[in-house]
Parts: structure tokens; sequence; C-alpha cells
């Protein structure tokens, strides 16, 4: 399995860390479409991902963009130990960032549409959920449907992923994608106010 060639943050490492909402900016910056929006996710949100997170004790969660962590403090939030957290950022000074702030994690450094590859046998289909942090309502239809296809592709078969929006519907065309969506929550204390959905194929999950 192939995780990151990003080496663990040394103390004198960790001291030069930028704040991560000024990382955040900076990137945004550099990339808006790849961001989404210009502040990282609030406590609020983080709340209402915790609370739609499903991870069963043989299970791991995997967090597409995992940013500057903000979603990924979430997961830890909802008591799932860092080393089942696998967290995929393709912006490698947001991974490398991502590895010094959460050094029990799994950061991976590529592309989540790899997903299944890079994952391998032993975790695929052990993957209660996968959070989709990047902003899909930027994306175009073939690379949403890319995204999708590798979410649903390490899960086993009913689970459900879920992704945060800034957005009134859902960024995702459901009948295209062959999906069924379903708004779990949204809060207004997010900048900007933000939703919370889950997708899944074939019967909905209990």
């Amino acid at each position: 399995m192939r995780l990151t060639d990003l080496p663990a943050a040394g103390k004198a490492e960790k001291a030069k860390m930028p704040p991560a909402a000024w990382l955040f900016f900076q990137r945004w910056m550099a990339n808006p479409k790849s961001m989404g929006s210009i502040t990282p996710s609030s406590a609020a949100l983080r709340k209402l991902v915790r609370e739609n997170i499903v991870c069963g004790p043989d299970e791991v969660v995997v967090e597409f963009g995992g940013g500057t962590g903000a979603i990924t403090r979430a997961l830890l939030e909802a008591g799932i130990p860092g080393e089942r957290v696998y967290s995929f950022e393709l912006d490698n000074q947001l991974a490398r960032y991502l590895r010094g702030a959460f050094p029990d994690i799994n950061v991976i450094a590529d592309d989540c549409r790899k997903a299944a590859e890079l994952l391998g046998p032993e975790i695929v289909g052990r993957v209660g959920t996968v959070v989709i942090c990047i902003p899909t309502a930027t994306l175009p239809p073939s690379v949403q449907r890319e995204v999708v296809d590798a979410a649903f592709s390490i899960m086993p078969r009913g689970n459900r992923f879920i992704l945060y929006t800034y957005m009134p519907k859902s960024t995702l065309n459901q009948k295209a994608l062959n999906i069924r969506g379903k708004r779990l929550d949204w809060t207004p204390l997010n900048v900007p106010p933000a939703s919370v959905w889950g997708y899944w194929r074939d019967e909905q999950p209990a």
C-alpha cells in the first residue's frame, strides 16, 4: 500500500508551520477553484460531519481532500483513531501540513480518483464512510463521475459517502451519476452557510 513519501514533521518543522487559516488562504489565492471557500470549515460544520460518520470497529474513514485538516479534526473528534483515518490531498504543501498537524493519520499525497489502487486490498471494502471535501460544484461532469466512482469502489455495497457544499442544492447530478442523495443537515454558522449531503447507490443504508 502506497501512502506518502512526505516525512513526518519534527519539532523544528512544526514550529515553522503557518496557522491553518493563513495557509488555507494562501492556497485559495493560488487556486480558488480547488479550495471552494476562502476560510476553513467551521466548528459548526465539523459537528455536522462528525454526526454523520459511519465507522464500524473494523472499518476506516477516507477523506477526499484533506486541506488544512478541519474535517480531519472532526473525524478524530468522532473518536476514530488516527491510524484508521486516510486522507487524500493532492496539493503537496497541504499534504505536508496535514502530516505535521496530524502525525497519527495516514496522509496520501496523490489523486483520490486512484483510491482503490493506492489503498490496496487490505483497506478496500473496509471503508465505513468516504468524506468528500473537494468542491464538487466546480468539477467537470466527467471528473465528478470519477470521484464518485472512486468513493463507491472502496466502500462495501450499500454504504454512502458524504460531502459538504455551500450551494443551496445538490452539486451532483444524481440521475447522470446513478446515485440518490439527501441533504442530511445544514448550518448557517459556517462562512458561507454549508450543507452536508449523503449519497448512495442501491438500497439506502439504515
